[in-house]
């Protein structure tokens, strides 16, 4: 009896992780949208330089198990966003680039997410009487927001909508005084594969 017991807590055990491994679904994410610069990001300086609303494109591993309302999604983003306000003939962007680590807790089709980065903010500016010039702040950030996902089938779609925070200080990016502690706000329509 004992032999048998030994011989099923055995097998058991080898096969516990391949049925676990069975059950966790990865799949890949992509979306584009809009994004919405937020406070002393978007309004700039007493200079008069203000940053527009931009684009953002992501793409993500989403990594879940089916039957629990717990995931993670690792993703990789671009925003871009103009900056107006400079004199005649001088064009501007400002380029942020993130990579996060987000938690994603359902709560059935709509869902909530959030979680920690690095995120890269570029400003440039170039034209006539500028300097051509960039200057790169790099820093952590945070990121929270809700979505809502809409399955069909093999494939699913989702809206989604998010803060991001980069921790970057009040420093003052010096070609365009454009604040480097941006704070933005994506809103997202994606497909997970």
């Amino acid at each position: 009896m004992t032999r048998k017991l030994l011989t099923a807590l055995a097998v058991a055990l080898l096969a516990a992780p391949a049925a676990l491994s069975a059950q966790i679904h990865t799949g890949l994410s992509i979306a584009g949208g809009i994004a919405l610069p937020t406070g002393d990001f978007k309004d700039g300086t007493a200079n008069g330089y203000k940053v527009d609303n931009g684009y953002n494109l992501a793409a993500g591993l989403n990594v879940g198990v089916p039957l629990l309302p717990i995931g993670l999604r690792i993703e990789g983003a671009y925003n871009r966003f103009g900056i107006s306000g400079l004199p005649t003939g001088v064009t501007g962007n400002q380029d942020i680039i993130s990579g996060t680590v987000n938690g994603t807790f359902g709560l059935g089709l709509p869902y909530i997410i959030g979680g920690v980065g690095y995120y890269s903010s570029k400003a440039s500016v170039s034209g006539t009487g500028a300097s051509n010039s960039s200057d790169r702040t790099n820093a952590g950030g945070v990121n929270g927001g809700i979505g809502l996902r809409f399955p069909l089938g093999l494939i699913s779609t989702f809206a989604e909508i998010r803060y991001h925070k980069m921790l970057g200080g009040d420093n003052m990016n010096s070609s365009t005084k454009v604040a480097a502690n941006s704070a933005y706000i994506p809103i997202t329509f994606g497909i997970n594969f």
